[in-house]
């Protein structure tokens, strides 16, 4: 076990390092310890670079610790396929009646093994991490953008023209945007469903006024669709919006499940956005109106294998 302090070796499991740093975690006993929640926080900040979610910390946990399912299977099912030979060759019916018993048994623990640990366990095991304040600073745990951040550019992105307005569905995924700087890279307003932050509401009824053609992009958890987000922006800043200048680049079970490299990546099909590696979503964000338009009719799942570099995805987690 090494201390994340001091990043001295221990050896057996410590409750306490030399060094007086005591340690949040049972590595006996529990699938963390402290020097390994280290090591997420510090790929998911990109080494303190980057602002990150908890959902995006859970997305490098998943690709941290996934295993290969097939190997383990075929060595049961060969394990099995031998007792199974024998068995049957020395007890006839009744050993074939126990080798189908083992082999159920032995292929359900193979699965149970291979399945990813729920981001309901990973947030309690991360709730008492933060709990100690040992959290990276750049984690967003809570919305921070009731005023804009210092040294606030988005005028400078107003006054030369946004080209787009992106709508999230999480304000948290709205200030890990903004605070990364994001809004500037695609010349962007962006905002959640909800009307956060509350100091662009204006600027956001002002831009579809003065362009009403401007590009409305949608990005949403697999739990919401196009017609939900649209009406609660409607509804929560006061406006029409024009049918044809709204596109949806959020996520769909099914559209996961049709991009196989994103859903080999993440392993599940339920996920908010901020569980998708960083990049893949910022990139979506960025394209321009023909792929778009290929967006609006293939899903942004299903367009991200062609329009997103999974290489680039591969620096987070």
């Amino acid at each position: 076990m090494i201390c994340p302090s001091c990043e001295c070796f221990l050896k057996g499991y410590n409750t306490q390092c030399s060094c007086g740093y005591k340690f949040i975690f049972h590595a006996k006993t529990e699938p963390f310890n402290d020097n390994k929640m280290k090591k997420l926080e510090l790929k998911a900040s990109a080494l303190n670079t980057r602002y990150f979610t908890k959902n995006m910390l859970y997305s490098v946990f998943l690709k941290a610790t996934s295993r290969s399912f097939y190997a383990p299977l075929i060595i049961a099912i060969i394990i099995c396929s031998l007792i199974s030979i024998i068995l049957v060759g020395t007890l006839s019916l009744i050993g074939f009646i126990i080798a189908l018993i083992i082999f159920v048994i032995v292929i359900k623990l193979v699965f149970n093994a291979s399945k990813p640990m729920s981001i309901e366990d990973f947030s309690s095991y991360y709730k008492r991490w933060v709990d100690a304040g040992r959290n990276n600073n750049y984690l967003i745990n809570k919305p921070k953008l009731k005023n804009p951040p210092a040294k606030c550019q988005e005028n400078d992105i107003f006054n030369y023209g946004a080209e787009r307005i992106i709508v999230v569905d999480d304000p948290l995924f709205v200030d890990c945007l903004i605070l990364n700087d994001e809004h500037m890279r695609s010349k962007s307003l962006i905002v959640s469903k909800d009307g956060y932050p509350l100091y662009l509401k204006n600027q956001f009824k002002i831009l579809l006024e003065q362009a009403d053609n401007i590009p409305v992009l949608l990005l949403h958890a697999t739990k919401l669709n196009k017609v939900k987000m649209v009406l609660a922006i409607e509804k929560n800043f006061n406006v029409k919006l024009n049918p044809k200048q709204v596109y949806d680049i959020g996520y769909y079970e099914e559209q996961i499940k049709q991009a196989k490299p994103l859903h080999k990546r993440m392993r599940i099909t339920k996920c908010a956005v901020d569980m998708l590696p960083y990049p893949l979503s910022t990139q979506l964000m960025s394209k321009d109106k023909s792929q778009l338009q290929d967006l609006l009719v293939l899903g942004a799942a299903t367009a991200a294998s062609t329009y997103v570099s999974f290489a680039l995805a591969d620096d987070f987690g």
